[in-house]
This record gives structure tokens, C-alpha cells and sequence, in this order.
């Protein structure tokens, strides 16, 4: 893929393939052709199941194929920009090039129109949204724009228009996303790895493609770029690849810097690497360690990541909705002291069960659903965890908030995909909220 601004798109036939399921692709398609691209859409899914897309593009002068890819697409257009959750050995991507279109997407166009502005880009297998979020959230006083952008959803193309290089950039990157990252030279300003696990190896297809694609995030990194690294054997693996300088991510920053175990927003040991890489990174783009120490302490945290919700006397429910396998579920687990419930299940991208097994072994008992669930359910009785399968998320739900009792602490922590019965993480969590409001009426 070659490094593309947006504004050589102007004039040309471009396909937007795919729209993806929060908002990017439909920003994506309205920003082309607002700048003057000739923008055509097409999506597997048809209209009936598109209701956000085509509200986004209401006005929008696009074309549209629905339902379905066509090779005459790609017969008609110079450029296509490809959604993220397109696989690599997709055959519409081996026809694209048959008909010599210039594949590109929208992370790289984004990143071209704000190359000038320093950014910290951050992937891991988890941790990779509470750091970029915590990082904004240190910058937050900073005298420019400061925009979080990437992996969170919505058109990153449409947050980081007119942005300059007294503004800053922080964005969280996908395995998906890096699979295909074309950056100019010296991009991004700091990279961090949060942590490296196992994920998406249905898509990857191979533990060590899914590896190589975060690696990329280092890829275009030059001498003056910066490698955040976590203090342990994944962080000195990554040790070679930096093209720059490499801060390591030691708890004895927080010494460095005056902070106390009451200056920090949470304290789980996991979730440490991104607590120290969004110190870093925020100190290096301009925060200076007073308003460091201020702002961790206000810092609210994201919905769905180990959030604490209202809860009846003596019980504790936590939602971190987020998780979608095993390695922060099982993270969590052995942060909990108690009598603990787990909620989980989903769709099953066969990631290995082993070490969740393990940290189950002192619930109560765990309430399971879906694919997922059932291999889970299997292996955890199997090791002698107490388990109960039900039909269906909605079930599995309301079973386990009937099931909680004063001095338990539910974790509501999926572990696997929503793909099974929900659009996505976000939609499946709505539900749980819907169910436990109506749980809470009547405790």
C-alpha cells in the first residue's frame, strides 16, 4: 500500500469496502466525498441492517451496493479503502489488485493529513483503550486540540481534520488495524505495547501473523520515535524492533514523580503497563508532572472496563464488558478477593482456555452462554470449577444476578466474541445494563 492524503482522492472512483459496525466507515465515505471523491459503498449486509450507516449519510452524495460485492465494482474504481475486519486472504482484495486498484484505509489516510502532529499510538492484546484514554485525559490542559482517536470507533478521518503540529494525537490501534499500516516516515512520535497475548486467531489465522501485526505499530519509526515497552518477557522480545529510543515501563516512575498509591485510578498489577505507558507518553508531549499527579486522580475510567456499578449493600457487581478473552478475564479474576460469580460466553474464536481454567478454580460459580461458554463449561468442570450453561446470553444474565448474594462480587466479563447473537461488545453490554436495572427494582 502506498502513503496516500486524502485529498489525491479528490475526483477519483473510491470504494469504501465495508462500513464496519461503529461509525468509521460511514465517516470515512462522507469525508471522501465531501473533499470531492466520486465514493461508492458496498457492505455484505443490505439496507435493513445498515439503519446508523445510511443515518450518517443521509445528503451524502455516495453510491451504494448492498447485500453483496460485485467484481464490476472494482472493475470502476482506483482506489479502494478497506474496513479493518476485512481479512488479508479475502478474495475481493486479490481482485482489487487483478483490476490494479491502490488498496489503502482509513487509519493510513488519517494519519497522512496529520503527519506534522506528534502521536502516541498504542496496541496490546488488552489495556490498549484505558491507556489512550488516560493519556488525553493527563494531556487535557494542553493549549492545542488533543484528540483520541483510532480503535474506539467513529471516522478517524473526520477527528483529526485540520489538525496541526501543535495539536496532539492519541490513538489505540488494532491488530486488524496494523495489518495494513502504511505511515510516513517517523510515525508514530511514541509507540507502546500494553501487553501481547493471544487474540483473533480466527482472523490472523496463526498466533504468530496476529504478533507480527502489532509489531508493525513500530514499523515506520525513526531515530527521534520513542518504543514504550513493559518491564517483562514480552517487552525484551520487542526489544529489537525499535528503530529509536525505548522507555521501559517500571513502576519506579511512580516514585520519579511524587505518586502514591492514592494518586492512582486503579491498582490492578495488569493494567499497570498502561497506567505507566499514558505517564510516559503524556510527560513527552508536553504534561509536566504536577498536572500528571492532578489529573490521575480525576481520571474516570471507560464504561466497561472493571467499572464498578451501583450495587445493593454488601454485593459487588462489576461490568468490564470489554473483555473478549480469556487474558483479562482471567486477569481479573486473581485481582478478586471473595466469594466471586463469573459471567461469561459468546461466540468461540478457539483461543486457549488454560490459564482462565486456572483462575477460576476458587469461584463460587460460573454462569456461561454460547459457544464459548460451552467449550468453558467443559474444560472448568472438568478442573472441578462449579459451572451452570444456559440457553442463551439474556438467560445466562438474569441467571447469575439472581444468583448473587450479599459479600459476592459478580464479574461480568464475556471472554469471548458478541458475533454469536449481537452486532458487537457494545450492544450485547446493553443488554446486561437493561437486565440489571431491572434486577435492582426489585432487590
Amino acid at each position: 500500500m502506498p502513503v496516500l492524503h486524502p485529498h489525491d482522492l479528490r475526483g477519483r472512483s473510491v470504494l469504501v469496502l465495508g462500513l464496519g459496525s461503529f461509525g468509521g466507515g460511514a465517516g470515512c465515505a462522507r469525508y471522501l466525498s465531501k473533499l470531492g471523491a466520486d465514493v461508492t459503498v458496498t457492505d455484505l449486509r443490505d439496507a435493513d441492517r445498515l439503519d446508523e450507516a445510511l443515518a450518517m449519510l443521509a445528503g451524502v452524495r455516495v453510491k451504494w451496493a448492498l447485500g453483496g460485492h460485485s467484481e464490476a465494482l472494482f472493475e470502476e474504481a482506483d482506489v479502494v479503502v478497506v474496513n479493518p475486519a476485512v481479512p488479508p486472504r479475502a478474495k475481493w482484495l486479490a481482485i482489487a489488485r487483478e483490476h490494479g486498484c491502490v488498496l489503502t484505509t482509513e487509519v493510513n489516510l488519517a494519519i497522512a493529513q496529520c503527519s506534522s502532529t506528534p502521536a502516541f499510538a498504542v496496541t496490546g492484546t488488552h489495556g490498549k483503550s484505558t491507556c489512550v484514554a488516560l493519556t488525553a485525559h493527563l494531556l487535557s490542559g494542553h493549549d492545542g486540540r488533543v484528540v483520541l482517536a483510532g480503535n474506539l470507533g467513529g471516522s478517524m478521518l473526520e477527528s483529526t481534520a485540520g489538525l496541526t503540529k501543535n495539536d496532539r494525537l492519541i490513538v489505540e490501534l488494532s491488530s486488524f488495524q496494523l495489518e495494513r499500516l502504511v505511515a510516513p516516515d517517523g510515525w508514530p512520535h511514541i509507540a507502546s505495547l500494553t501487553s501481547l497475548g493471544a487474540d483473533h486467531l480466527d482472523w490472523h489465522e496463526s498466533l504468530e501473523s496476529y504478533h507480527k501485526a502489532k509489531q508493525r505499530i513500530t514499523a515506520h519509526q525513526h531515530g527521534g520515535c520513542t518504543l514504550l515497552l513493559p518491564e517483562s518477557a514480552v517487552g525484551t522480545s520487542w526489544q529489537s524492533l525499535s528503530n529509536g529510543g525505548i522507555a521501559w515501563l517500571s513502576e519506579q516512575l511512580l516514585q520519579d514523580i511524587g505518586a502514591t498509591e492514592d494518586d492512582l485510578p486503579f491498582h490492578e498489577k495488569y493494567r499497570m503497563p498502561s497506567l505507566l505507558a499514558a505517564i510516559v507518553a503524556a510527560r513527552q508531549l508536553g504534561a509536566n508532572n504536577q498536572e500528571v499527579l492532578h489529573r490521575l486522580r480525576d481520571f474516570p475510567g471507560l464504561p466497561h472496563r472493571m467499572m464498578a456499578l451501583e450495587a445493593p449493600a454488601g454485593m459487588r457487581v462489576l461490568d468490564n464488558a470489554v473483555a473478549t478473552h480469556p487474558e483479562p478475564t482471567a486477569a481479573a479474576l486473581l485481582a478478586l478477593d471473595g466469594p466471586v460469580l463469573l459471567l461469561a460466553g459468546g461466540y468461540d474464536k478457539g483461543l486457549p482456555l488454560n490459564d482462565l481454567v486456572a483462575a477460576m478454580l476458587g469461584l463460587r460459580v460460573a454462569h456461561l452462554h454460547g459457544p464459548g461458554g460451552k467449550r468453558l463449561a467443559v474444560e472448568a468442570s472438568a478442573a472441578g470449577c462449579p459451572v451452570r450453561f444456559h440457553a442463551d446470553t439474556a438467560t445466562a444474565m438474569q441467571g447469575a444476578l439472581e444468583d448473587l448474594s450479599t459479600d459476592e462480587t459478580l464479574l461480568y466479563s464475556p471472554t469471548f466474541s458478541s458475533f454469536d447473537e449481537f452486532r458487537n461488545f457494545a450492544d450485547r453490554a446493553k443488554l446486561f445494563h437493561k437486565l440489571y436495572q431491572n434486577w435492582l427494582e426489585v432487590q
